[in-house]
């Protein structure tokens, strides 16, 4: 029996063995690898791993194997020793890795040479290097078969995948950016992945952008490269900092030379956060692929793309920029106090505004030419975001939870419209922000009783007129948040608003770093952006401070609702 077939199997008889356990007697639990790295020229940390020795029992052969894992040399050539021969020619390590906190056990089953690990798992990460955190105490049975050959027992059959103890995935693995392109192009947009600090690194991030985005950024990102796309052969070499990536001549057959350049930015962006590539060269058997000449239509894809230094606020019921330590009004703007404005926004690019009425039951626009009108009503409106092609966003609670984006010219794309996201359809939203690039959206919202941040691809035509709200990832942080802004295309910054308590702001990029700020009693907002220079503000009901070092400073300046573009 195949590999991938006996996992498809075990993922059907889990809930049955696990129940069965209880009647199992446990031989033991396979501990953590007691192994000390070693560290290589370019800082990763690598693992050397016990053979088998004569004599094992299947408890003992099943415990050298899973600790083998940490050996990636000779692409894992220690845990193949543990192995009957052709299972150890099928064998895929690289299909899975299963990271565990609690020691795993090791349970014999019924059926002689049957053996099961009984794991309580805390992550997983799939072939693509996509990473996924499970909830607390989620529990996995592995099950194995051992036979003897030459005496000795060997496996001979088990799941695809590694197992790797929490303590040593930071070792073995390394988080990475894959780029792709919003809808038109100008903008990178990151893909986070983590994947083994083996041999053959670079190989393995251009497969993985080759093959898509994440589930989560389907159809809301692009790639430059044709579907199908494959490398020549399965390796890339670095020399010099140059990396050679080559490729069938097919993949250029029908590509414009402003497709082309598209192609080698995008390997670009990707590869040189590897450390050791400084260049990207695209080849067809070996020979550069000709780029053209030079593209007035081809840009340079922004990164990262910084926001205006200056914020919006609220003052006197009037909307003003806050910038340093004080605040002026925005002109050509006419009497606003009437709606009582709360919770402003601005757009990245132009002079367009948004804010909400008192009640947050009107959310108000202002054109480039400081007209003023109600956008749209609802329900528990979340503070306005508008992104860099003028489209202003909030989520509405009048008949359960939607998102509605206003046009940038509503005489020619119509009024408020609702954008189909089903996984909110339940939801409380408590915040909704755009990314810079308009790719995806930053969500806070309670969902079954449970709140969480979810970041979400935002589906878009060719004409950057979006079309639906994907499905999304969960962010996990390990404190209770009902707020969230971007911070960088790769972090954002979330906290639980309270007036009278202490609140600590908590930093996590897409790679799950997390850093929890010093708390600042009563912090009711905060405003963060991407750019050099610019600062963090926070407000409680004392009045605005910035972040400096670790500490919050008060300023003298008097607004509220502060937020950077976007």
């Amino acid at each position: 029996m195949k590999a991938k077939q006996l996992l498809a199997i075990v993922t059907v008889v889990l809930v049955a063995f696990l129940t069965a356990c209880a009647n199992i007697p446990t031989s033991g639990s396979l501990g953590v690898s007691t192994t000390a790295p070693t560290q290589g020229t370019d800082g990763s940390l690598a693992f050397s791993a016990a053979g088998p020795r004569d004599g094992m029992s299947p408890e003992e052969v099943i415990e050298g194997f899973y600790k083998a894992g940490v050996d990636t040399n000779d692409d894992y050539k220690t845990a193949r020793e543990y192995l009957t021969t052709e299972f150890a020619g099928i064998w895929n390590p690289s299909s899975k890795a299963t990271v565990y906190d609690a020691d795993p056990a090791v349970v014999e089953n019924v059926q002689e040479g049957s053996y099961g690990v009984s794991v309580e798992v805390s992550s997983t990460v799939d072939d693509k290097g996509i990473r996924t955190t499970l909830p607390e105490h989620s529990s996995q049975l592995l099950t194995l078969q051992l036979a003897q050959v030459n005496g000795q027992w060997r496996i001979s059959q088990a799941p695809d995948g590694l197992l790797i103890e929490s303590g040593n995935f930071e070792s073995l693995f390394s988080p990475h950016t894959l780029y792709f392109y919003d809808s038109t192009f100008a903008y990178a947009v990151p893909d986070v992945r983590w994947f083994a600090n083996k041999q053959g690194l670079a190989a393995t991030v251009v497969s993985a952008l080759l093959n898509g985005a994440a589930p989560y950024l389907n159809n809301a990102v692009f790639s430059a490269f044709p579907p199908g796309t494959k490398l020549a052969q399965p390796s890339v070499p670095i020399e010099s900092g140059e990396a050679r990536v080559d490729f069938a001549s097919s993949v250029f057959a029908e590509a414009s030379d402003l497709r082309r350049k598209q192609m080698r930015q995008q390997l670009s962006l990707t590869l040189t956060t590897l450390g050791n590539v400084s260049s990207v060269t695209m080849t067809v058997e070996q020979r550069p692929v000709d780029l053209g000449p030079t593209d007035p239509e081809f840009k340079a894809a922004q990164v990262n793309a910084s926001v205006p230094n200056t914020q919006i606020a609220i003052a006197d019921k009037k909307l003003v920029y806050f910038q340093g330590n004080g605040h002026t009004p925005i002109g050509n703007i006419p009497d606003i106090s009437a709606y009582n404005p709360v919770d402003p926004a601005m757009s990245p690019v132009g002079s367009r505004y948004a804010f909400l009425s008192g009640d947050r039951k009107k959310v108000i626009t202002v054109d480039d030419a400081g007209r003023v009108r109600v956008a749209g009503t609802g329900v528990r409106l979340t503070q306005p975001s508008v992104d860099y092609l003028g489209w202003t966003w909030t989520a509405n609670h009048a008949g359960g939870a939607h998102v509605q984006a206003v046009p940038p010219n509503p005489a020619v794309d119509g009024e408020i419209r609702d954008i189909a996201a089903e996984w909110l359809q339940n939801a409380e939203v408590t915040s909704l922000r755009v990314s810079r690039d308009g790719a995806r959206l930053l969500v806070a919202a309670t969902i079954d009783g449970v709140s969480g941040i979810y970041v979400a691809g935002l589906i878009r035509d060719s004409e950057g007129v979006p079309r639906g709200v994907q499905n999304p990832v969960k962010i996990e942080i390990p404190q209770h948040v009902t707020r969230a802004v971007w911070e960088h295309d790769d972090s954002i910054i979330a906290w639980n608003p309270a007036t009278e308590a202490p609140v600590a702001p908590v930093r996590v990029t897409l790679a799950s770093v997390v850093e929890e700020f010093s708390p600042l009693l009563g912090l009711t907002n905060l405003s963060a952006g991407a750019g050099d220079r610019r600062n963090i503000y926070a407000e409680n009901p004392e009045g605005i401070y910035v972040r400096s070092g670790n500490s919050w400073r008060k300023l003298e300046g008097k607004a509220a609702g502060l937020s950077y573009p976007g």
